[in-house]
């Protein structure tokens, strides 16, 4: 299957070719796990490694990249300014990173959502330490409908909790029944919850908690001691208060 609606020549885009000749010749479950594996990460800095991560697109790309300077987007609008983004700061950074999650975006359009879900448990059940829970889109965001009932479809499908951050407020988030949202912009009211970053010289609301991981950051915790993004349960819940960090 041909996908044909990137904002950019996905024909330039390092590594395409590679990708597409490991599609086509993948036969079974098992051989599309290998190919997802190379697209998922453990974790990171402040993400537990036992949470799988996947970018259905890169922060460049994102529909609603530096709307907060330039207003809102057809989607949403973001409540952190492009120079804030940290998953915009790694694809300039790092040469890889952007054609990476361009990959990530052509795999995550080009697979049915069953069997993303099939070729995650596969690669999950050959892990020494098996995920136990999945988030979408650290870079990127959610396009349109069409991604957020993906998404369901494959939270129905595997057996651990999925959840994801949100600035698309603009799309029907009626049709996730079967995944976690934190809402990261108060335009609407959508989501589980709301995930809010607030500028060090403002008060956090009395209805939100601060985040632990940002907490300990800001009291210069180093980042291999610091509680985790799925140690801590806040974010992956559905029920519980809406979330807090500074924003730098």
């Amino acid at each position: 299957m041909e996908v044909d609606h990137f904002g950019y020549d996905i024909e330039s885009v390092e590594g395409i070719d590679g990708l597409r000749e490991r599609m086509s010749n993948a036969e079974s479950v098992r051989d599309w796990s290998f190919i997802l594996g190379d697209y998922i990460s453990a974790g990171n800095n402040k993400i537990s490694k036992t949470t799988c991560i996947f970018n259905m697109n890169s922060a460049h790309d994102c529909p609603n990249y530096a709307t907060r300077e330039n207003g809102e987007s057809e989607t949403g609008y973001c409540q952190v300014p492009a120079e804030s983004c940290y998953a915009a700061k790694a694809e300039n950074i790092y040469n890889a990173a952007l054609p990476y999650r361009r990959r990530q975006e052509y795999l995550w359009d080009c697979m049915p959502p069953e069997l993303w879900a099939k070729a995650f448990m596969s690669l999950n059940d050959r892990k020494r330490n098996s995920f136990d829970s999945i988030r979408f889109s650290e870079a990127g965001d959610f396009r349109h409908n069409g991604d957020i009932v993906r998404v369901n479809k494959i939270a129905k499908i595997v057996d651990i909790p999925v959840y994801t951050y949100s600035a698309s407020h603009k799309l029907n988030w009626d049709l996730a029944t079967e995944f976690t949202i934190n809402a990261s912009n108060g335009r609407a009211d959508y989501g589980d919850r709301r995930f809010m970053a607030i500028p060090e010289s403002e008060e956090k609301p009395d209805s939100a908690v601060w985040c632990p991981n940002n907490l300990q950051q800001n009291d210069g915790v180093p980042a291999e001691d610091r509680i985790k993004c799925g140690d801590c349960k806040l974010c992956i819940n559905e029920e519980g208060p809406d979330v807090a960090i500074h924003l730098h």
